[in-house]
């Protein structure tokens, strides 16, 4: 009786620790840390709307507005000149001076601008005011005269350049160009090696260049002196290609062969081609006949002669 007692104690005591146990654990606070909780959705850029400022463009190259000039002619000189005729493709042209003088307040460097088929009517002055540089623009209308040629007065100066520009590209531009005429050649006395008589500048030429960076073909291309239309003109070889490379350049004498600068010559009898007392105009044209390139030069002014 005495045994069976004691497991029962035992048994109450086991029962009794458990249940004190477990009241323990339910009262006991959750140390689990909490869920994260779910993170914000990324912010959206602000809808653009027509008040909001828009981002800055970026500058516009202003130099795509200037006006595009081409070159028309280069004169330039010492003393007294009137240059040779040159052409206004444009509607506008301008007129770059300079001048090289040891004082341009003492220097006189006037221009007379003439139309053309006027010589004697003045269309434009242009004088330096003792400035050593100037630009003067001009306007024309679709309806006039677009040849000149320019008196120059200079005095108590060592040099002058005058650069003509206009708006508008020639007809054709070609790379293919006359860069140079020398007109004065030299007089030759009679001798027996050349059957006694006088040749007079044989040695002129004119100096054609490719600008270009590639072969370019000028076979069949005709040379001529507009001023002068009883002289002969000058054709490169039809059948045999006539190449120039890149930047050469080739001569056209009058009567002379040079095979060091292409070979090319008139063959214009005793010589005088081109005119020492007028200036004259060379034209280039292709074999179908087109206007490629022309080229004028200035004569000097002849002392105690009146200008035109």
């Amino acid at each position: 009786m005495k045994n069976k007692i004691v497991r029962y104690l035992i048994a109450f005591t086991v029962l009794l620790f458990l249940t004190l146990n477990l009241l323990v654990a339910c009262t006991q606070p959750n140390t689990s840390p909490p869920p994260t909780p779910p993170k914000p959705p990324p912010t959206q850029p602000p809808i653009a709307s027509e008040n909001q400022t828009p981002e800055e463009a970026p500058p516009i190259d202003e130099a795509k507005n200037e006006e595009e000039w081409y070159k028309v002619e280069t004169f330039s000189g010492e003393v007294d000149e009137t240059t040779s005729t040159f052409h206004i493709h444009g509607t506008e042209w301008r007129i770059n001076w300079i001048i090289d003088a040891e004082d341009s307040e003492e220097a006189i460097f006037e221009l007379a601008i003439y139309p053309k088929d006027a010589p004697y009517a003045i269309w434009e002055t242009v004088s330096n005011a003792g400035k050593s540089s100037g630009e003067v623009n001009y306007f024309l209308s679709l309806q006039d005269k677009r040849d000149f040629l320019i008196n120059v007065t200079a005095k108590n100066l060592s040099g002058w350049t005058l650069i003509i520009e206009d708006n508008a590209p020639g007809p054709n531009p070609s790379p293919i160009k006359i860069t140079h005429i020398h007109y004065l050649g030299t007089v030759y006395p009679p001798t027996p090696e050349t059957g006694c008589y006088e040749r007079v500048e044989p040695d002129e030429y004119v100096v054609i260049k490719n600008l270009s960076e590639c072969y370019q073909d000028i076979s069949g291309w005709v040379l001529k002196n507009i001023s002068r239309p009883t002289v002969p003109s000058f054709t490169f070889p039809r059948f045999i290609p006539v190449l120039l490379v890149p930047g050469e350049i080739i001569r056209v004498y009058t009567d002379e062969y040079h095979l060091e600068t292409g070979g090319f010559s008139f063959y214009y009898g005793t010589g005088d081609l081109w005119n020492n007392d007028k200036p004259n105009t060379a034209v280039l044209y292709d074999a179908q006949g087109n206007e490629i390139s022309r080229k004028s030069y200035a004569v000097p002014t002849q002392i105690n002669e009146p200008n035109e």
